[in-house]
C-alpha cells in the first residue's frame, strides 16, 4: 500500500495560522485570501489594507 500524501493545511492570509476546512471566509475584495470567520479575530480588519483588490474611500482623508 502507498503512502498517503497529507494535503497542506490552509492558512489564515492575516495571520498565517491554519485555519479548519470549511471555517473560513474569503476575502470580500475577490483577491481569494482565506481569512477567519470568528468574530473576535482581527484578521478581516487587518487584511484589508494590504490586500491587491481594495479601494479606499474616495473621501477617506
Amino acid at each position: 500500500m502507498s503512502p498517503r500524501h497529507r494535503r497542506q493545511p490552509l492558512l489564515c492570509a492575516a495571520c498565517s495560522t491554519t485555519v479548519r476546512r470549511g471555517k473560513y471566509r474569503l476575502c470580500g475584495n475577490g483577491c481569494g485570501a482565506r481569512l477567519h470567520t470568528d468574530n473576535r479575530s482581527p484578521c478581516l480588519d487587518a487584511h484589508a489594507p494590504v490586500c491587491p483588490n481594495h479601494t479606499p474611500h474616495p473621501l477617506a482623508a
